[in-house]
């Protein structure tokens, strides 16, 4: 057992990750709960994507999970996450920073999965069968298919392979309702281009306030550098987010031309970009641009991040998103970027 995460002494049914609201094919996947936006999310290194409220305070709330895992407050906090081994069915507990910093070096995980010996121990399907039948048979579970519309409770149960209980009162649907849905702003669609690290990476934020903060990162477009053609090294940028305006920082510290295409009902308030060299933008009109790029204003506002450090705190994470927030009076909403990137989406 690593000191930087601990093993649970309960294994994850086969549906587990689905039911969460998990889609993506990684061997590791973790969950938080972020209280800013009242949301789950789920990260496998690679994407950062919502998932399924309900499911989630169903898992939590479960008899055989609710005592390993209460005491880490998992369903109002996210200093502690879930991580899930989807081979080996284990689940672990980990403070945020560490399970994110695992996730971003496989070998580290695949080194957990060994110390940890595998799956011998795990419980079999027979045995959550036999489970299913015992809760299934106790008045509290009637009482939920009761208060459930059936179409709903037969697909948690189906899901999750285990009786649901009573935890899903009124109250607590009454609060689900309230809540408003937030919609990931991250897009499995960005591209790092070829020759590049495959490195991408993302950091979701805040998103409580009446506008929000995007960042792109990258340190290049083309990694032919004698010519300092910028139509040869264009960065598509497709603005689809609608939830609120939004201030679109850009950052690169080769020079780069950012062709920005916002979707109908997209309030790009304005643009920053943010550079060593030449950086330009394209695509709309009519939107302020504020450019601070050593080559063509003797001055750039900080550093040029294209990886996220899941092991520090977001106010320290870069000098530029720090210096983005104080300028701007607003939270970090998102980041993504990569070493050499060629489209990114805000959606």
């Amino acid at each position: 057992m690593s000191n930087l995460v601990q093993r649970l002494e309960i294994t994850a049914h086969p549906q587990l990750e689905k039911s969460l609201g998990y889609r993506g094919d990684s061997r590791w996947v973790a969950w938080r709960w972020e209280p800013d936006i009242d949301q789950l999310i789920s990260s496998d290194g690679k994407t950062v994507g919502t998932g399924n409220n309900m499911a989630w305070l169903v898992f939590l709330q479960h008899d055989l999970v609710d005592p390993a895992l209460q005491e880490y407050n998992l369903g109002e906090g996210d200093r502690y996450w879930l991580l899930l081994d989807s081979e080996t069915r284990n689940l672990y507990v980990g403070e945020g920073k560490a399970v994110q910093s695992l996730l971003e070096q496989p070998e580290s995980l695949g080194l957990l999965a060994c110390l940890d010996g595998g799956n011998a121990d795990r419980q079999t399907g027979e045995t959550w069968q036999q489970t299913l039948s015992q809760l299934t048979a106790k008045p509290a579970f009637r009482h939920l298919t009761n208060a459930l519309p059936f179409g709903i409770a037969a697909a948690l149960i189906g899901a999750l392979g285990v009786g649901t209980g009573v935890w899903v009162v009124p109250a607590v649907q009454q609060k689900l309702a309230e809540k408003t849905t937030f919609i990931s702003p991250i897009s499995s669609a960005a591209n790092c281009g070829f020759g590049g690290s495959d490195d991408f990476s993302a950091y979701i934020g805040s998103s409580s306030g009446n506008k929000e903060l995007h960042v792109i990162g990258v340190y290049e477009a083309n990694a032919d550098h004698k010519n300092r053609d910028l139509s040869k090294s264009a960065i598509e940028v497709k603005v689809e987010r609608r939830n609120k305006p939004i201030i679109l920082a850009l950052s690169a510290y080769e020079p780069v031309q950012w062709n920005i295409t916002a979707e109908p009902g997209a309030v790009i308030e304005k643009i920053i970009v943010n550079g060593y060299q030449n950086q330009t933008v394209s695509g709309v009109s009519g939107i302020p641009i504020e450019e601070h790029s050593y080559e063509e204003t003797g001055d750039y506002l900080g550093d040029f991040i294209y990886k996220w450090d899941a092991t520090a705190e977001s106010s320290n994470n870069s000098s530029l998103v720090t210096k983005l927030e104080q300028r701007n009076r607003i939270s970090l909403t998102s980041f993504q970027g990569c070493y050499r990137g060629t489209n990114f989406t805000i959606k």
